[in-house]
């Protein structure tokens, strides 16, 4: 005998499954989840003419709630770009564009952020010019002292990034990482900015 979906998908087993899903699962956004949503949040930014409603720094935190509870649903203890980060991009791109179609390759291709593609270049650079960029670096970091003012640097980042980035990859040669994060925090008080699961946003 063969089992039907409606021998599966009684009332009593769907509550019982929601249940176990709402309770016992509480995904985390994987890092490329985190780039993609920083960069399809960019997207949506870049396409004011094109919207019917405004896009907000809480836009970016519905992304985030819609593709963690793709992820619920499908039982999944880790919000990933593919499936969920999509799907969250899907619904939201039905309400504000009234879009309805499935993801391209070329749109798969966009959601990573280009500062991806900056470091595969960088890494196909000689040992000298890697050397001296680390010579670099470590002079730029032994300058970001306690007290010196990241915010300007880091609303520049952001605004070449189209207005969303990664926390990890916001001044990335600071080593002393608490710095950024004090920084951050001050701008989030001036609300010139929005965080939300390792994201940052312009306001």
């Amino acid at each position: 005998e063969y089992m039907t979906s409606s021998d599966v998908l009684q009332h009593d087993f769907l509550r019982k499954y929601l249940h176990f899903a709402k309770t016992r699962i509480k995904p985390t956004l994987t890092e490329e989840a985190r780039e993609c949503i920083a960069a399809r949040y960019a997207e949506m930014r870049s396409r004011q003419d094109e919207r019917t409603l405004p896009i907000t720094a809480r836009s970016l935190e519905t992304v985030i709630r819609l593709a963690s509870a793709h992820a619920k649903a499908r039982l999944s203890q880790i919000v990933e770009a593919e499936p969920d980060v999509k799907a969250a991009m899907d619904i939201l791109g039905f309400a504000l564009y009234h879009e309805n179609h499935q993801m391209t390759d070329s749109e798969k291709r966009v959601s990573t952020p280009e500062l991806r593609e900056d470091r595969k270049r960088a890494r196909s650079g000689s040992d000298d010019e890697e050397m001296e960029d680390v010579g670099k670096a470590k002079q730029r970091t032994s300058s970001a002292q306690p007290g010196e003012n990241l915010g300007p640097r880091i609303w520049n980042e952001l605004k070449g990034n189209n207005d969303a980035m990664p926390i990890a990859d916001i001044c990335k040669d600071v080593t002393d990482r608490s710095l950024v994060e004090d920084a951050i925090r001050d701008m989030e008080s001036k609300e010139k900015i929005f965080t939300s699961e390792g994201i940052v946003c312009i306001v």
